[in-house]
């Protein structure tokens, strides 16, 4: 997936390791990439995990200053672990940074020109015309959509399709005819939430390279060209509806990980880190099958209204078309047992049941991973933050 908004052109030496930063509500993310002129793809060559302690990014400047200590344990736990795979640690100055999908809005646009003259090839330049006018639909679009303009600020905008007299194509420089559409599919991030990361970055010395917002950099890791994700964190589920190889949707759902938590510490009337040690072991195959069927009996109101938001969402961002069959689910919460079969057993609105993939297993990571044991359930958001690097 290409994005409409590259790095600024530099004259100065690129770096050639970044860090790659996502900040959960329950856990920090990090890894350390090198990018090397003999290897194709950036080099996964360390990582590192803390937690967050229940923290949300997007709460501003506060939240900011109570992250920055497990952000900084999350960098140094990446940084000391390259020495394992290299034999020296590397401390990169640059970060690229997650902007959470709660702290994003998305829509997709399109502009259309009618060619005077059809028979004409189209042109370069014709073509940067109308990316130009697609950018410029899309700051003003984004700004009119929100309740609270002043509090989101444009982040980027994303190739959604090209169109010549209703036919797909790839690029259009040479072909002759009527009329072009051009589709984009535009972000914006709430302020107060960019705000916070950089205060983040700055108190660490770090030097922001990139903010990337999840939706986008998700979708850049997908295969197939039609299809959907579900990111299921903690705080809540990404989704994103991709058609034409394409992003052309993407949401968020207050329903994940602490919701299922919370269900269960209701209905046992236990403390929440009590409920959450029993998810996780419910999740991780660890209790009798006895416990296991109780809890799962608890759990079963949560799944169907977690699968319902996320069914009632999908369907507005698709529009009326019918909803690709294959999912692509990742996120320490896509593990809670019950959600698949949910997903799997109700074909509608799918034309048929739709086909399940943990995203980092079917999926095709443009990566060197070099790190044993990396979950990707984990890490995928952060891993797909190498969309944010430089060309």
């Amino acid at each position: 997936m290409r994005f409409l908004s590259p790095f600024p052109s530099s004259t100065e030496l690129r770096p050639t390791a970044y860090s790659l930063l996502d900040i959960g509500r329950d856990t920090v993310k990090a890894a350390v990439v090198l990018l090397k002129p003999d290897q194709p793809v950036p080099e996964v060559v360390g990582y590192g995990l803390a937690d967050a302690g229940g923290h949300d990014i997007t709460g501003g400047r506060l939240e900011a200053g109570a992250v920055t200590r497990p952000v900084n344990d999350a960098l140094t736990q990446a940084e000391d672990s390259t020495e394992s795979y290299l034999g020296h640690k590397v401390v990169p100055d640059d970060v690229i940074l997650a902007l959470p999908g709660r702290a994003t809005v998305g829509r997709l646009f399109t502009v259309k020109r009618t060619r005077p003259k059809p028979q004409t090839p189209i042109k370069a330049r014709e073509l940067a015309s109308l990316r130009l006018r697609g950018a410029k639909m899309v700051r003003q679009g984004l700004t009119h959509s929100v309740s609270e303009p002043g509090q989101w600020q444009p982040l980027a905008v994303t190739d959604a399709g090209l169109r010549l007299d209703n036919h797909l194509i790839l690029d259009g420089i040479g072909l002759a005819g009527q009329e072009l559409a051009l589709s984009v599919f535009g972000v914006a991030g709430q302020a107060g939430a960019m705000r916070a990361l950089e205060v983040v970055a700055n108190r660490l010395d770090l030097a922001i390279a990139n903010i990337v917002a999840a939706p986008q950099a998700l979708a850049a890791t997908i295969p197939a060209t039609e299809s959907i994700i579900l990111d299921i964190g903690d705080s809540g589920t990404n989704v994103c509806l991709l058609k034409d190889d394409a992003l052309i949707g993407a949401a968020w759902v207050p329903f994940g990980g602490y919701f299922f938590t919370q269900a269960l510490a209701r209905s046992l009337d236990v403390d929440h880190a009590q409920a959450r040690g029993l998810k996780h072991a419910l999740a991780g195959d660890d209790l009798d099958r006895h416990e296991q069927g109780r809890l799962n009996a608890l759990l079963d109101e949560a799944r169907r209204r977690w699968y319902e938001a996320v069914i009632d969402l999908l369907i507005d961002l698709a529009i009326g078309q019918p909803l690709p069959r294959r999912i692509y689910v990742t996120g320490g919460g896509s593990l809670l047992p019950g959600l698949d079969k949910l997903l799997r057993t109700h074909p509608a609105p799918f034309d048929a049941a739709p086909e399940l993939f943990q995203l980092g297993v079917q999926s095709s990571f443009p990566l060197n991973v070099r790190p044993d044991g990396l979950d990707f359930n984990l890490f995928s958001l952060t891993l797909s933050l190498t969309v944010g690097l430089p060309d």
